[in-house]
């Protein structure tokens, strides 16, 4: 679930306004690893993650799914439907289990943002905080070490998706997944994961990591 005040899209509107947006939503479910969106289709809807959560990837050249983001909930996707024009929409999204998203169709999205222009500013504000998050991946790929940048994916992603419990911190993440958002390769993920649990940093289980002792990774 989401804290409205806490979503990007909706910084500087009054709880009624806020209300008002959501109330021209549909809010639709999806089941674990279920399509929302493809690349390259009509970017002619807006999404707000309700609960759940969303990998958001495209394809490289080789055919490999390459994940951008893992969105979590009060995340916005599909930001296009702003655009007057027909753009597409960069990558596809795929919700990770059991999914709910609000959806905004593209007239919608207009009428909204006529009424509060506040929404297009925030819009923008999105996009740019996704390109500094990409500048930032760009800059760890060039400058990091691989076993730096897996460190830095695993921290990232618990602090914003992990469950806290007595023995840690718990992401669900499969390798393949982590690998993807660290930019090394499987084999370089699955060693320096084995690594960790060998020093007692993490505990590996399948789909998951329990991180017990994030310092040692951050060492």
């Amino acid at each position: 679930m989401i804290d409205r005040s806490s979503v990007r899209l909706f910084a500087g509107l009054s709880q009624e306004e806020v209300t008002t947006v959501l109330a021209s939503s549909v809010k639709r479910r999806f089941a674990a690893s279920e399509t929302i969106v493809e690349a390259n289709q009509p970017a002619n809807r807006l999404f707000l993650l309700q609960s759940g959560f969303v990998n958001y990837s495209i394809l490289a050249g080789d055919g490999r799914e390459i994940l951008l983001r893992r969105l979590v909930p009060g995340n916005v996707f599909g930001v296009a439907a702003f655009l007057s024009g027909t753009a597409g929409y960069i990558g596809t999204a795929k919700a990770v289990g059991g999914s709910a998203v609000y959806v905004w169709n593209q007239s919608t999205v207009h009428r909204l943002a006529k009424s509060y222009p506040r929404l297009s500013e925030n819009a923008l504000r999105i996009v740019l905080r996704y390109i500094a998050l990409y500048a930032e991946r760009h800059v760890g790929l060039v400058s990091s070490s691989a076993e730096g940048r897996l460190a830095n994916a695993l921290t990232s992603l618990g602090s914003r998706s992990g469950h806290r419990h007595t023995s840690g911190l718990t992401v669900d993440i499969k390798n393949e997944e982590l690998a993807s958002l660290a930019d090394v390769s499987l084999f370089t993920a699955s060693r320096i994961l084995k690594s960790w649990e060998r020093q007692g940093a993490i505990k590996k289980s399948r789909g998951s990591v329990l991180i017990r002792v994030p310092e040692k990774l951050i060492a």
